[in-house]
């Protein structure tokens, strides 16, 4: 059961997305490691078997210094070490920078399996990729940057730093650079480009100012503008000499890219039009994977937006500044911006509102003086904003445009159309720095939202799947070791020895209390019997063919099994399931018969990993059919006795020329008789002990007046008493209360327990029945009665007092037989005893014997005192 349970939690483990290993505490050599941190690993070690191979030797050679010395850091400290958000970067080409989740844990041996490989402590390591759910975070934290840009009228040069940090967190790039393109004094857009920011290029690039054409890959994108102005992969730049890039810094020098991806920037109010380009570099030839391609061009639209803003601020400011001469060109510029904006003035009354917030709001001309609050109520829109309510609503916003807060507010318009829409702020000074107005822009992010409401909701979703395979993994672990400790609590109280034999190195890996026991019998010096902790220890790592092959063992017709064909040896090394009874000679000169049973262990490419051996000590059963097949010779022999004479009576009685005299015909009758009676009280004794070993016996409880039943007890053995040269002495107290029993079958049981008194009882001597009562400390009542049978015999030997009350016991005193010539003798069947101890068991009682050889023997038995119950 413990294998297979363990078998199943390896096929769990087998098939989790968390990839788990165990490390061996001293050695650091893999115990187990399933398919998908393996999957992780450098070819061959990703589908070689790896198990027992130093950890140095698969992980790559570059983690190897740092993840060592936290190996042996916990194997000694025993604390764990867990590292939530790990960068790696060896999935370049493949993946770019992940990020991984790695906990080391000290694993005791006691946590272990029973029957596992090792007896010393591990390393758990669990590695989780959570690269997605972290650039999640990164993305939305760069989106965080990016709205902070957008939420006030920031610098060029300070959004296109932010910008680069944010690519920098994102995909971890060292050398990237914002190319944009110039713009004339014109709206027409020049032919040429400049490095606006860059990280991890050469002095030199400064000095970098090509114009628009084939030879850069800003000239290759507005090339192919309205062909789809897809990202621009370059893995190795030598197979393109011709391409024109800024140097990057490679420790001082200045150095050609190996490789470099470009991403286009678009203009967010015209959707076909490049604005210009984030290029990532890199020193070497290397692939870009497509998840960090798709996060830039992600990433590029927020940037295109932030660098729109700080133009429009710009721009903004300029036309503010023109709408004080001319308010015709301050309602161009407001009708040119795409975003709803609204100016207020000081007291926050409406000034201006460009078309695009008109229609967000469904304002009319009607609103231009209106203060926010009665502006707002006035619209056609359903949309909510916190605080409106409130007195001091216009405080609050006011507060909030002076820290270059933003909002983000729920819009549905009139035509019932839904709008997420980003609400920044800004208060507008004059040049002595007092405010004359402020600008409230609304952005359209519902595309945005809603991406980043699907990673939220992704990252929920992922949460919960985790946790969910969490709590999986914890139920798997605690059905483990219920089972692993039921498994325990089986094989300590299993009557037959278990034995598991690794076929690595053929020692003993597990093994019971009983198999112990049993190896202890065989002559196996195991140490004192009350330690078997200490015992079961130096058993442990023996080798088998060390402790079994010097053990002289025969089969049962009394042939010796050498080593290599019993069933242990068959198992373990020919992978064959087999059964043999041997017994062998232990070293205090009994026989000991075994019912030995073996099968191999495979794993799943058929090979032997172990082998289990059990042993069952048969010798009782043994001795129970040596002693039924004596009974059975003994009842044939006694039943062809008194039917031979039976038979011999009657024939010379029925010979019709022979004459007979009455005497010597009742003489004959008499015989047959006897005979016959004998039949009976045999036939009467088999169903007797057929009736106790079945449980069947029923009892007619009535009380017992012990004085009367002794009277009945000497008329009944009047003819013995009297026939076997010995006496009966009876000492019976007087005013004994009655006891409680089934009459006849407690006088059955003083018949027989006297009648083999008087028969091994030396002539001439007496046998003694005593009756004595039994009373509590303290009391004067008695509550029970004991019976004694005494005699003068020979005596019991220690060695058959160990059967003496079992079927067909018929050696009852030692050396000795019974006298012969008696009244009605015959040799004992072996099952009187065994009768009268069921009888007294029945009446919950028990029969107790002491003796020795040349002591006699003493036999008692306890009998309740009647309580006025009848059952």
């Amino acid at each position: 059961m413990e294998l297979e349970s363990a078998l199943q939690l390896e096929h769990i483990l087998g098939h989790a997305s968390i990839g788990i290993a165990l490390l061996d505490t001293a050695t650091l050599r893999i115990r187990y490691i399933n398919h998908s941190l393996k999957s992780l690993l450098d070819e061959p070690w990703s589908y070689q078997e790896i198990t027992g191979t130093h950890v140095s030797d698969v992980l790559p050679p570059d983690i190897v210094p740092h993840a060592l010395p936290l190996f042996k850091q916990v194997a000694a400290t025993m604390q764990r070490v867990q590292y939530n958000r790990l960068p790696y970067e060896g999935f370049l080409e493949s993946r770019g920078r992940t990020y991984w989740r790695v906990s080391i844990e000290y694993v005791p041996a006691s946590f272990l399996p029973a029957n596992h490989e090792t007896a010393t402590p591990s390393l758990l390591i669990t590695v989780e990729d959570i690269t997605d759910s972290v650039r999640s975070q990164l993305h939305l934290s760069a989106i965080h940057h990016i709205s902070s840009v957008l939420a006030g009228p920031t610098a060029l040069p300070q959004v296109l730093t932010r910008i680069l940090q944010a690519l920098h967190d994102m995909v971890g790039s060292k050398r990237c650079a914002v190319l944009l393109r110039d713009q004339t004094n014109g709206d027409e857009m020049a032919r040429s480009m400049h490095i606006a920011a860059h990280r991890g290029l050469h002095p030199t690039a400064f000095e970098w100012h090509p114009t628009e054409h084939e030879h850069t890959l800003l000239g290759k994108l507005i090339a192919r503008e309205r062909q789809g102005n897809h990202a621009i992969i370059i893995t190795d730049t030598s197979l393109t000499p011709d391409l024109l890039l800024p140097p990057i810094d490679d420790r001082g020098t200045p150095t050609r890219p190996g490789s470099v991806l470009c991403v286009p920037i678009f203009e967010p109010s015209q959707g076909d039009t490049i604005l210009g380009s984030i290029e990532v570099y890199h020193r070497r030839t290397r692939g870009f994977p497509a998840e960090e391609v798709r996060l830039l061009e992600r990433f590029a639209q927020q940037a295109g937006l932030a660098i729109h803003n700080a133009r429009l601020f710009r721009s903004i400011e300029r036309w503010a500044r023109m709408a004080s001469r001319s308010a015709n060109q301050k309602e161009n510029v407001m009708s040119a911006i795409p975003d709803g904006v609204v100016i207020y003035d000081p007291r926050w009354r409406i000034a201006e509102a460009n078309p695009a917030a008109r229609q967000l709001f469904g304002w009319t001309d009607d609103v231009i003086g209106l203060p926010i609050t009665e502006a707002l109520t006035r619209s056609t829109s359903r949309f909510t904003i916190e605080g409106l309510d409130q007195p001091d609503f216009i405080a609050q916003l006011e507060q909030r445009a002076l820290a270059h807060q933003s909002d983000e507010i729920k819009l549905t318009n009139a035509a019932g159309q839904d709008y997420t829409l980003r609400c920044s702020y800004t208060p507008i000074r004059d040049e002595p720095g007092d405010i004359f107005a402020f600008i409230t822009i609304y952005h359209d992010i519902s595309q945005e939202a809603a991406a980043r409401e699907r990673v939220e909701e992704e990252v929920r979703q992922r949460t919960a799947e985790l946790a969910q395979r969490n709590r999986a993994l914890k139920k798997a672990r605690s059905e483990l070791k219920s089972a692993n400790e039921r498994m325990q609590v089986l094989l300590a109280h299993l009557p037959s020895g278990v034995i598991v034999v690794g076929a690595a190195d053929h020692t003993i890996n597990l093994i019971n209390n009983r198999g112990i026991e049993l190896l202890r019998k065989m002559g196996t010096p195991l140490g004192p019997h009350t330690d078997p902790a200490r015992a079961r220890k130096k058993v442990i790592g023996l080798s088998v063919e060390q402790v079994f092959r010097s053990l002289q063992m025969y089969n049962a017709s009394g042939e010796f099994v050498p080593f290599e064909q019993r069933p242990m040896y068959r198992a373990l090394f020919d992978g064959e399931a087999c059964e043999d009874e041997l017994y062998m000679h232990t070293p205090d000169g009994r026989t000991m018969h075994m019912l030995v049973n073996a099968a191999p262990f495979f794993d799943s490419d058929g090979a032997i990993t172990d082998a289990v051996v059990v042993l069952h000590d048969i010798s009782r059963t043994k001795a129970l059919e040596r002693a039924r097949e004596d009974f059975f010779n003994t009842i044939a022999h006694e039943l062809k006795t008194p039917l031979a004479n039976i038979r011999a009576h009657l024939t010379a009685l029925l010979a019709r020329d022979l004459q007979w005299s009455l005497e010597e015909q009742y003489r004959f009758l008499q015989t047959a008789d006897e005979q016959v009676e004998r039949l009976v009280r045999m036939v009467n004794q088999l169903l007797d002990a057929s009736r106790v070993e079945a449980g069947a016996l029923r009892l007619d409880v009535e009380p017992i007046l012990l004085a009367e039943m002794i009277e009945d007890l000497q008329e009944r053995l009047e003819a013995l008493i009297a026939t076997s040269q010995r006496g009966l002495r009876v000492s019976l107290p007087p005013h004994l209360p009655a006891v409680q029993g089934d009459y006849e079958l407690i006088m059955s049981v003083l018949m027989n327990l006297l009648s083999n008194a008087f028969r091994y009882a030396p002539e001439g001597d007496n046998v003694y029945l005593k009756v004595e009562p039994i009373t509590e400390p303290g009391s004067t009542t008695p509550h029970a009665v004991t019976l004694h049978v005494i005699d003068h015999g020979p005596g019991i030997a220690a060695e058959q007092l160990k059967t003496l009350f079992s079927r067909f016991s018929t050696s009852l005193y030692s050396g000795e037989q019974a006298r012969r010539g008696g009244y009605r003798w015959s040799p004992g069947t072996g099952l009187g005893l065994y009768i009268s101890q069921g009888i007294l068991e029945a009446h919950q009682s028990r029969l107790h014997v002491e003796s020795s050889p040349g002591q006699g023997a003493h036999f008692s038995f306890t009998l309740p005192v009647y309580n006025g119950q009848h059952n």
